[in-house]
């Protein structure tokens, strides 16, 4: 558009088309809603986006002729899961729009009918009648909501709607913190009336269904390029979607994790607009991810956080990527081992510049190649760091120089200045997860052992890693026997030749490190071996198995790693 004079637009509502996003299940919009536009045009860029809560359900944009000077386009993100919940009078199809309150415990996945009673306005509820029933409360004012629930739980009823104020009766549920006594909804109050009205003329059901546990996400880039059409029509499939079947294991406490799958366009150098989401853990997920030239990024935090307002900011996080259409990749997070190492295709190697080591080393990876995560502060509203903080996360690193302590800090992601002389250096690194809802995993000790001297450009420093393969279940257990066989593979970080002549030694002990086994080690070639771990003696329900592994490689250099708790046998 060029204004060359006084210029009106007109915008006619009535104009516009939804954005039709369909998927191969039955699925709703979770959390954020964002649509954004961009151009460029004559050197110059623009890019506008708006977000939505929950309470958006459907989005109407208007279309454009094609743009023919510059680039434009429309983009809108969507998260999409199976119904957290529906609500229907039975015998009906209208839906009454009904969200969870966020304290409310949930219906069974197998859903309910319960007989509707009209209980009265909040103030003055009677559940007299109501006992086992479905008890609807006129609820203008909000304020006597957890009273009254304690109420209606004490007189027997099964379930409280809420009639809302307003004509949306939105709330959000959250799986974490205490529970009410009894499931309660809110509904609005053009629904409610409805409702009511119909209770005072018969007898009516209301059904419920719905899951908190999805077994599925579609994850959406809705690209529309160089102009709006007629119909903007994205039908999820594995012609432009991969499927990523993704694995949130459960370390022992926590029922829920965070997540969130970050998604940005190339004119964009970050994410924006996408907040928290919340996943079961001990739990598989079928993920749908939009493929193309969309760059995403997965972030998984091991338990809740409390701003789920807020982009996750804590958590593993793999290397962002693209995805091709019929992709199936699998993924799991937090599985055994998690421990400190260098991940695999990193973009912060450990080098050696000069006379200083800048040491990128992260605190925890786990059983996925390229996972991992610094050691974490708060509960996710603000960036990791390590050293001893709210989320009890304990690190500490030792930097030996010819046997002499050199350099003592908090951590092993740090510049160390060493004198330029060659020498034999030793670097020992210790992590402790002291919170209760972190049971595998709890401690760590790696050391390494190389030589080092200045360097005229930045050189990885030949620091052995080791990588695990342990099939363990989505709760980080193998099913107890006599024996069981691991998979140890070590290796340099990226930029190294692979090491030769490696020699390894495989341990275990399942009273938290004062007895060890030595473990049988076969060699598989390409410094891959695999252990086979005789199991406990006595035959407990639940057996932790502590890893001590040592490798050698023919250069000189070492790695001694020590697991406390790195998995679990059961019966």
């Amino acid at each position: 558009m060029k204004v060359t004079k006084d210029t009106t637009v007109t915008l006619d509502a009535r104009k516009t088309v939804p954005v039709d996003v369909r998927t191969p299940r039955p699925a709703e919009q979770r959390g954020v809603l964002s649509y954004q536009t961009y151009r460029e045009i004559d050197g110059h860029s623009l890019t506008q986006g708006t977000m939505y809560f929950d309470s958006a359900k459907r989005l109407y944009v208007s279309p454009t002729a094609r743009v023919t000077e510059g680039t434009f386009e429309f983009t809108s993100r969507w998260q999409l899961v199976a119904p957290l919940l529906r609500a229907k009078v039975a015998g009906s199809n209208a839906d009454l729009s009904a969200y969870y309150m966020p304290a409310s415990p949930l219906f069974s996945d197998r859903g309910a009918t319960l007989t509707a009673v009209d209980a009265g306005d909040a103030a003055t509820a009677d559940f007299s009648h109501a006992r086992g029933r479905l008890a609807v409360v006129n609820d203008p004012t909000g304020a006597y909501e957890k009273d009254l629930v304690a109420r209606a739980a004490a007189a027997g009823v099964r379930a409280v709607m809420l009639v809302h104020f307003g004509d949306s009766g939105w709330t959000r549920g959250d799986p974490q913190g205490e529970r009410w006594a009894v499931p309660t909804v809110h509904i609005g109050s053009r629904a409610g009336a409805d409702l009511l009205a119909r209770i005072a003329r018969r007898s009516t059901s209301v059904t419920f269904s719905g899951t908190a546990r999805s077994p599925y996400l579609y994850d959406v880039m809705q690209v529309s390029a160089q102009r709006i059409p007629q119909h903007v029509v994205y039908t999820v499939s594995e012609r432009n979607s991969a499927v990523v079947r993704s694995t949130y294991t459960d370390n022992g406490g926590a029922g829920w994790a965070s997540e969130q799958r970050f998604g940005w366009r190339p004119y964009q150098n970050t994410a924006w607009l996408q907040c928290t989401r919340f996943v079961p853990t001990g739990f598989t997920r079928t993920e749908y991810v939009s493929d193309g030239d969309t760059t995403w990024q997965h972030l998984v935090h091991h338990t809740t956080t409390f701003d789920v307002d807020m982009p996750l900011a804590v958590g593993m996080r793999d290397t962002p990527r693209t995805y091709r259409a019929g992709a199936q990749p699998a993924e799991t997070w937090q599985g055994a081992v998690v421990r400190p190492s260098i991940p695999i295709g990193t973009t912060t190697p450990t080098v050696r510049e000069g006379n200083v080591l800048r040491l990128r080393i992260p605190e925890f990876t786990d059983s996925q190649s390229g996972h991992w995560s610094r050691a974490e502060q708060g509960d996710g509203g603000g960036i990791g760091v390590s050293g001893v903080n709210q989320a009890g996360d304990t690190t500490s690193a030792v930097l030996y120089r010819d046997g002499h302590k050199l350099i003592e800090t908090d951590s092993a992601w740090t510049d160390m200045e060493v004198p330029a002389d060659a020498a034999r250096y030793r670097l020992e690194l210790t992590t402790s997860r002291n919170l209760p809802d972190w049971k595998y995993g709890v401690a760590t000790a790696t050391t390494w052992s190389f030589a080092s001297a200045r360097t005229d450009t930045a050189t990885p420093l030949p620091l052995l890693q080791f990588d695990y393969q342990v099939p363990v279940d989505a709760h980080n257990t193998l099913r107890a026997g006599r024996i069981h066989t691991i998979g140890v593979h070590v290796r340099a970080q990226d930029g190294l030749s692979a090491p030769r002549g490696v020699t390894i030694r495989v341990e275990a002990s399942y009273d938290d490190g004062r007895t060890w086994r030595t473990a049988e080690v076969t060699d598989r070639g390409h410094n891959a071996f695999r252990a086979r771990v005789a199991g406990p003696s006595q035959s407990a329900a639940v057996a932790w198995v502590t890893l001590r592994v040592t490798a050698r490689d023919a250069a000189g250099n070492t790695v001694h790693q020590t697991v406390q708790r790195a998995y679990a046998l059961q019966r």
